[in-house]
This record gives C-alpha cells, structure tokens and sequence, in this order.
C-alpha cells in the first residue's frame, strides 16, 4: 500500500509499505480520507520527545471504512464507514480511576506498541484491539470522511472548552489564534452564548473566523497595541475569558496580560519544550486571575462521540475547515501547504477515494 513515512525532520517520503496486519479484536480501516494538523506540522519541522522507531506512519487524523476484522469482533462489519479515536484509556491506571482518563499512563495507541498515534496518511491503518473496542465510532452517512476525520482537534478544543464553566451566555471571550484550534474554540464559545472575539494575523482566516460566527477580530499586524486594541472593542472592564491558541510564548504572556480583574486565562496553545515566559505576578495576584493550561493526551470515547455529534449536526461546520484536497501521492505537499499558511487544514484522499 502507498503511506506517508517519517524518517525525521523535514523528511516525510511517502512509498510503498505492507499493508499492516490485523490483531485479535482489532480492524483494519480502508482510509476514506486525512486531514493535516499543526501537530504533524511540529513533527515534521523539529520532531517530538516521544517518537516510536523511525521510521514510522505519519498523521493521525482520519476515517475510512472497515476492511476487515480480527477474531472475535462482533460489534463492527466490513464496509461501515467509522472514525477511530487515535488511542484508548486503560481504565485501570491511577488517572483512570479518578475519571481523568485524559492522563491515562498506559494508552493504547494507532502505532502498535508506540507512543504515539500515527499512520493516517496511507490506504489502511490497523486499529488494535482497545481502540476497536472502545473508541471507534460509527459515522452519520451524511458525513464525509474528511470533515468526520477532524474530530480528534475539535474534541481537543471541547476538552479545553469544558474546563472553562467560566463561560456564559453573555460573557466576553477572546480567542488569540486564528489556526484551527482557535477557530474551534470560537465555535465552541459562541455555542456557550458568549461574545467572542479573535485575534489572528491572516487574512483570509481572520475571514473565516468574521463567517464562523465572530463578532469582531483584530488583524494583529495592523495594531500598535493589541490589549488596548481588544479593550476599544468590547470597552471595560475587559474580557471575561481569555484562550491562548497558538503555543507561542510571546502570546502566553500577552494572554495573561490582557485579562480583566477577576478574569480566566486558558494557555490551550502547546510550546517547544524547554520554553520560558515571565508573568507579572502583581497583575496574576491582584487581579486574581485563574490560569488554566489543560493538556490533552488522548480524546476519551464519550468527548469523541460528542465532537462528532457537532460535526454531524453542523454546530461545528468541518467543511469551513478544508481548504483543499490533495492525492496520498502529494502528502507531502500538502503538510507543507499547512506549514505555510495557505490553507486551515488540508485533505489527504487514497487512489480508491480520489475520484469519489
């Protein structure tokens, strides 16, 4: 089969590989369709702390349709058309047990006996047994397989969304960001009731974040001051919630500083490891801020199946998300298009889907 391979930093090949084999209880997914991810983004330019052997199946945002099952599967059938969760809780560990299966130490993940999900860019993946059992979801027929594939970023978005009960209708939020994940957490926000706000510096998403339902944005490169240009918008006393979604560091304390008295901060945006900010502690103190950094490991069954409810129903509109659709063959060219702003996120089809 044709599948994208990572040898290393800026060496994605995509070749010929064997079709992986498929474990007891688990199932192979004839992919329908990838989607590129800032996270692929980051692995392709600097690498990643946890990477399995090299080299190893890249990207992890898909759907497709089953192929063929392992022994003793009984709740799926060759030809339904399924997303998989890129791993699964253990439900045994100390983080499972205290129902924050997010942190499970002992996840099962896309890449057999990795640690970390992988191998979206290809014809087929093999699903293990855990993730075949416990988080793999039927998908809506009216539901592509390119928007169904970006549920794995949007239950990341509605994790972090869900750790902010801050937000009601009526508050003030902004969103610094206009990736992907900020644009989520605008939609998010904005099914919460509340004014939002975002902040990006390019056009055409600063565009489609004014199309997704924002009542303002601010073109960063056009303003001197950026707290004080969000401030000449929604007026005093400031934003009731702030959500940082670029991993920058520089935004991080930008985030903290343009936080009302009393306000919450969600630094959401993951920095290169090893990255400093200075904070003002006064401003943290006697503001009484709440500074919230949620990190999602894995997307746990239940957050999933709820993302995919917001894709399904159009609450969270995936097709807006697509900029365009590229070849397995050109999968390359289509992480660095992602890696060069020309698009939100692009789709990855297989020869079979190509045509389709």
């Amino acid at each position: 089969m044709l599948a994208a391979m990572y040898y290393g930093p800026m060496d994605l090949r995509v070749e010929e590989v064997p079709v992986p084999p498929v474990e007891d209880g688990g199932l192979l997914l004839k992919i329908g369709a990838a989607t590129t991810c800032g996270t692929d983004v980051k692995i392709f330019k600097r690498g990643y702390p946890e990477l399995p052997t090299l080299p190893m199946p890249f990207g992890h945002e898909c759907a497709g349709v089953v192929a063929a099952v392992g022994r003793g599967v009984d709740d799926f059938q060759v030809g339904e058309r399924v997303v998989a969760g890129v791993a699964s809780p253990c439900g045994r560990c100390y983080w499972c047990k205290r129902s924050q299966p997010v942190f499970c130490i002992d996840r099962t993940y896309l890449i057999a006996g990795g640690k970390m999900a992988g191998g979206a860019y290809a014809e087929y993946i093999a699903v293990p047994a855990a993730i075949a059992r416990n988080n793999l979801h039927r998908l809506p027929d009216h539901l592509s397989f390119g928007e169904a594939a970006m549920v794995e970023p949007l239950a990341c978005a509605l994790f972090g969304v869900e750790e902010l009960p801050e937000i009601r209708v009526g508050d003030t939020v902004v969103v610094n960001g206009d990736g992907p994940l900020g644009l989520y957490f605008l939609r998010l926000a904005k099914l919460r009731g509340a004014s939002v706000v975002l902040c990006g510096s390019i056009a055409f998403r600063l565009e489609k974040a004014r199309k997704l339902g924002a009542d303002a944005t601010v073109d960063i490169r056009s303003v001197d001051d950026q707290i004080r240009a969000v401030y000449d918008i929604i007026g005093q006393p400031g934003p009731d919630v702030v959500i940082e979604a670029t991993g920058i560091p520089e935004v991080w304390e930008l985030s903290v500083n343009m936080a009302r008295r009393g306000g919450t901060v969600m630094l959401f945006g993951g920095c290169k490891g090893g990255s400093t900010v200075t904070l003002d502690t006064r401003k943290i103190h006697y503001d009484c801020l709440t500074i919230k950094s949620p990190s999602v490991y894995l997307q746990p069954p239940d957050l999933l199946r709820r993302s995919l409810k917001l894709l399904a129903s159009g609450d969270v509109p995936g097709r807006e998300f697509i900029t365009g659709r590229l070849p397995l063959a050109e999968a390359v060219q289509a992480v660095k298009k992602h890696m060069n702003y020309e698009g939100l996120k692009f789709e990855i089809v297989p020869p079979d889907f190509w045509s389709a």
